[in-house]
């Protein structure tokens, strides 16, 4: 659907749940206190697993509340609750901080998102570079600057590769969410997007990525985690933020996808 010249983006399909939900992992225990955590859903095929192994070793309950980042740091700080904030992109943890909701000398970085180009499958109308976006005829999506960085850094890498007027003239829509993006592909609505990398790992069989050199980027994504200030078990909440930086924890997201060492982002990113 067209609306306003632009496409309305269908909810129905969706590759990341939108809806918050919460997923109680088993752990060695039954205790009744557990960890409460509060996480972006983007990041919910790798937290799973986190969750999962380090369940393994503990005797706690876990409790994750999946939604997107904003709205999972709102409902944390409406229901002061919550041991473990993760933020999908390091503007969401900025806002969690600026409202006290975090305590800020527990941040940790868990994983990097390169902004990438993505395209259906297949690649069918052979687009290879941001100069290919440009060209008449072909539709390209972006995200919202109010509601993902990625949103920021598309019109900043438009406009230092001089193609700011030229690709914006392509755009037909605006998400508000990248998982939005990877839906449009697959059905067939736009011919490319801006996302992050990763997703070609969650969904090989449906898109294909394309890197951009790394002086045509503005910036990266951080996914970052922190102890809420509402936390029942700071020493637990610590523990788990430690399990996902750990080696194992780096191993599970790169599977995922995700960029885990400084050195492997600067392939990407000066």
């Amino acid at each position: 659907m067209v609306i306003g010249g632009r496409l309305a983006v269908s909810a129905g399909i969706l590759m990341v749940p939108l809806a918050l939900n919460i997923i109680i992992v088993s752990a060695c225990s039954t205790v009744e206190s557990g960890l409460s955590i509060f996480a972006a859903a983007g990041a919910k095929p790798p937290l799973d697993e986190i969750c999962s192994k380090f369940g393994e070793q503990c005797e706690n309950r876990l409790e994750i509340n999946y939604g997107g980042g904003g709205e999972v740091l709102n409902q944390m700080i409406l229901s002061r609750s919550g041991d473990v904030y993760i933020a999908p992109e390091q503007r969401f943890m900025e806002m969690a901080l600026n409202k006290q909701a975090i305590e800020p000398e527990t941040i940790k970085n868990i994983a990097y998102m390169v902004p990438v180009i993505a395209v259906k499958k297949g690649n069918p109308k052979n687009l290879a570079s941001l100069d290919d976006l440009a060209k008449p005829g072909i539709s390209v999506a972006v995200t919202r600057v109010e509601t993902t960085l990625l949103g920021k850094y598309a019109p900043e890498i438009f406009e230092k590769a001089g193609l700011a007027e030229a690709i914006g003239n392509n755009i037909v829509t605006e998400a508000a969410r990248p998982d939005n993006i990877l839906t449009m592909l697959v059905m067939g609505q736009v011919d490319a997007g801006i996302t992050w990398h990763f997703y070609q790992t969650q969904a090989p069989d449906q898109i294909e990525i394309i890197f951009l050199p790394p002086e045509q980027l503005t910036g990266i994504g951080v996914m970052q985690a922190a102890v809420s200030v509402y936390n029942n078990d700071k020493e637990m909440a610590q523990q788990f933020i430690d399990f996902m930086t750990s080696a194992d924890g780096k191993t599970i997201f790169s599977r995922h996808g995700y960029l885990v060492d400084d050195e492997e982002v600067k392939q990407y990113w000066h």
